[in-house]
C-alpha cells in the first residue's frame, strides 16, 4: 500500500507526519492571517464607525455601508473608496480631505457635508441630494453628479474636469473658480424661474 510513494515521504498516521502536517497547516493560516491583515481592520472600523459615528482616518475602503445612518459623523481623512453608500444618510458628515474615489453615493444624504478637499474622482453621485454641501477644492473628475442637487453649494476650486452634470440643480451654488465647469453646464443646469 505505502509501496508507491517514494522513500522518506512522511505518512501522515506517523508522527512524522503529523508535525508536517501541522506545520503546514500553521504556515498556510500564517499566510491567510498576512493577506488579510485589513480585512480584520476594515471589519473594526465599520463597526466602530456605525456605533460612534466616529472614524478619523479609517480604512473604510470597499465597505458595504448601503442604507447607513452616518448623520453627522467624523470621517475626516478617511479612505472610503470604493464605499457603497447607497441611500445613506450622511447629513452633515465631515468628509474633509477624505477619498472617495469610485464611491457609490446615489441617492445619498449629504446635505451641508464638509467635503472640502475630498477626492471623489470615478463617484457615482446621481440624484445624491449635496444641497449647502462644502465640496471647495474637491476632486470631482469624472463623477456623476447627474441629477444631484447642489443648491448652495460651495464649489469654489473644484476640479469638475469630465464630470456629468446633466440635469444637476445648481441654484445658487458657489462657482467661481471651479476648474473643468463649461460655462453651459452652469445654465443649462439652472432652474427655470
Amino acid at each position: 500500500m505505502w509501496g508507491d510513494l517514494p522513500q522518506g515521504t512522511p505518512v501522515s498516521g506517523t508522527a512524522e507526519g503529523k508535525r508536517n502536517m501541522k506545520l503546514r497547516i500553521l504556515a498556510s493560516g500564517a499566510l491567510l492571517m498576512a493577506l488579510c491583515t485589513g480585512c480584520w481592520a476594515e471589519g473594526a472600523h465599520v463597526k466602530r464607525l456605525l456605533e460612534t459615528k466616529q472614524c478619523q482616518g479609517c480604512s473604510l475602503e470597499g465597505a458595504n455601508l448601503t442604507g447607513a445612518m452616518l448623520g453627522g459623523a467624523n470621517l475626516r481623512g478617511s479612505d472610503l473608496s470604493h464605499a457603497d453608500l447607497n441611500e445613506s444618510n450622511l447629513f452633515s458628515a465631515d468628509l474633509n480631505g477624505s477619498h472617495l474615489a469610485g464611491a457609490n453615493l446615489q441617492r445619498a444624504d449629504l446635505r451641508g457635508a464638509n467635503l472640502q478637499g475630498a477626492n471623489l474622482q470615478g463617484a457615482n453621485l446621481k440624484t445624491a441630494d449635496l444641497s449647502g454641501a462644502d465640496l471647495r477644492d474637491a476632486d470631482l473628475k469624472g463623477a456623476d453628479l447627474s441629477y444631484t442637487d447642489l443648491s448652495d453649494t460651495n464649489l469654489f476650486n473644484a476640479h469638475l474636469n469630465g464630470a456629468n452634470l446633466k440635469g444637476a440643480r445648481l441654484l445658487s451654488a458657489q462657482l467661481q473658480s471651479a476648474v473643468g465647469l463649461a460655462r453651459d453646464s452652469q445654465t443649462a443646469s439652472q432652474p427655470n424661474q
